[in-house]
């Protein structure tokens, strides 16, 4: 007997959004048989916080479709603990005002929420009725027996993930004007009857809207848009234009190092696993010499202590991203005779034996040299106490996607890296996807913990996102993804990022140039890392 997933779970309520059951995610709104084990999952993280989030993006495009401003509605991506969104050619005041009384009378209703398992054909004649172009672009190119869409009252939307079944649901959040937008809200990570605090976060905002003007300049706002020039053979024009967006934020970050190189000796970049850094690290250094300088670079990694000094985690585990995990009193120390002139031997870490081999590389700085130091612990201060912070440039990188399904699907940010990583752990560490999804967790807490807390204190940010790699991606992450078997726990997080990728056109690499971001992860780069 089959029954709605939110009567097996026998009901629930908030916190709860969703679950797992028999390894797979399911949505309250689908029908599974009886039996198996239900894992209830909620709003703290993961999945079941992205089922929140999308029935609230949901509900906002519900209230501003009945004003006839659902086209002028953008989720743009998420910022901290809230979402950005923009109602176009509306004052940011008047939108959270209208967005929070809606949402109110409508949570107050507790309307129900129905999943539609309807043809493609079905899906987009209720869509052309609806004038939805970002939906039909996006519908146009989905192979599918079934897609899901979701209704209330006479309002419809396609979603990549499931909602809510009622809105009484949504307990906690808030809407407030930022920017030339609004933010929404979200509960706590760590106590969900709360909101979450609100961190101003500049740098990365401004990040972001540049992100959106590059976009622009591109005319790929969503995937449909990327699709469409896959599929009209542009993409190859596309992928020129994305790289030399990127090339010339580089060479304009080389010039302000240049300009102030009477102070700065000290370069120092830091970002998030997958997150491109090292590669832009080699592309910096290649600017830097355009301009007359000689940059020396160093890697934190060579700095690692003996594997029998690696701090453990609180689960046991020996924990490699912990700040203690390096030898950073002989960094500093390597550092401040470096930038006084004298001669140091860097060492070298045998990652194989987890130790310090016996002799590194000498190096010293001379005349119109210039150091650059790459790696997660680079931002955090401890990282460079004593040395004077005149002498230091901070490069915040991380992959910011710019790119959306549609108007009120967002791509999370942190889905770019994670494919990212499954293609090159694969690739360059043996290791499969299945044990690249166990460890993925822990990378997380790593990066809460370790780098962004520091992201604000970047002189400057990079999005090393590119508008075109997940349809790049897709072909070398899908069979990775289809190879974990169904009885491994990670066996839902893999359906849901099959499930992600299916929206795009696979897109060949021959066209990605050597020196992109991109062949950091999938191969073919000019760089030796």
């Amino acid at each position: 007997m089959r029954r709605l997933v939110w009567e097996i779970a026998g009901r629930v309520h908030y916190p709860y959004t969703c679950c797992i059951i028999n390894n797979q995610l399911a949505g309250f709104l689908d029908e599974f048989s009886d039996g198996g084990e239900v894992k209830l999952l909620d709003v703290r993280s993961g999945e079941g916080r992205r089922t929140y989030e999308r029935t609230l993006a949901f509900l906002v495009a519900y209230v501003l479709d009945k004003k006839n401003l659902r086209d002028q509605l953008k989720i743009e991506h998420s910022y901290g603990d809230t979402l950005y969104g923009e109602v176009r050619g509306v004052e940011p005041k008047e939108a959270v005002q209208i967005i929070k009384s809606g949402l109110s009378e409508v949570i107050q209703r507790n309307n129900r929420i129905e999943k539609l398992e309807l043809t493609k054909a079905e899906a987009i004649s209720i869509f052309q009725r609806e004038k939805r172009a970002d939906d039909l672009r996006l519908l146009k190119y989905l192979v599918k027996d079934v897609i899901n869409v979701y209704k209330m009252d006479n309002f419809f939307a396609y979603f990549a993930g499931p909602l809510l079944p009622e809105t009484s649901f949504i307990k906690i959040y808030d809407v407030v004007p930022y920017g030339p937008g609004f933010l929404i809200v979200l509960p706590s990570r760590d106590n969900p009857e709360k909101l979450a605090e609100v961190k101003e976060r500049i740098k990365l905002f401004e990040t972001f809207q540049e992100s959106k003007r590059w976009a622009e300049i591109l005319a790929i706002e969503d995937v449909g848009y990327l699709n469409d020039a896959i599929y009209s053979m542009k993409i190859s024009e596309l992928i020129k234009i994305q790289e030399a967006l990127h090339e010339k934020k580089i060479g304009k970050i080389a010039d302000i190092i240049t300009e102030n190189y009477d102070r700065i000796k000290l370069i120092l970049i830091s970002g998030p696993s997958s997150s491109g850094k090292t590669t832009f690290a080699k592309r910096l250094k290649v600017h830097l010499r355009v301009n007359g300088l000689m940059p020396k670079t160093i890697s934190l990694d060579n700095y690692f202590v003996d594997r029998e000094y690696t701090p453990r985690d609180e689960d046991g585990n020996l924990d490699f991203d912990a700040f203690e995990a390096l030898d950073y009193r002989l960094f500093i120390e390597h550092v401040k005779k470096l930038l006084e002139g004298e001669e140091v031997e860097i060492p070298a870490f045998d990652f194989k034996e987890g130790r310090r081999k016996p002799h590194g590389s000498k190096i010293k700085m001379e005349k119109g040299d210039i150091l650059i130091v790459e790696g997660i612990h680079a931002l955090n201060p401890r990282l460079t106490e004593g040395v004077d912070d005149s002498v230091k440039f901070k490069i915040y990188v991380s992959a910011l996607t710019q790119l959306n399904i549609d108007r009120i699907n967002r791509i999370p940010t942190r889905d770019t890296r994670l494919i990212r990583r499954i293609v090159r752990d694969f690739r360059y560490r043996g290791h499969t996807a299945l044990e690249t999804l166990k460890m993925w967790p822990k990378v997380i807490r790593g990066e809460e913990k370790n780098i962004f807390p520091y992201q604000e204190e970047a002189d400057v940010m990079f999005n090393s996102a590119l508008v075109y790699e997940l349809a790049v991606l897709k072909n070398y992450a899908e069979p990775l993804l289809r190879s974990i078997d169904s009885s491994e726990p990670e066996y839902s997080e893999a359906l849901r990022l099959l499930n992600f990728l299916f929206h795009f056109l696979g897109v060949m690499p021959d066209e990605v140039p050597p020196t992109s971001i991109l062949r950091e992860f999938i191969g073919g780069s000019s760089f030796v890392y």
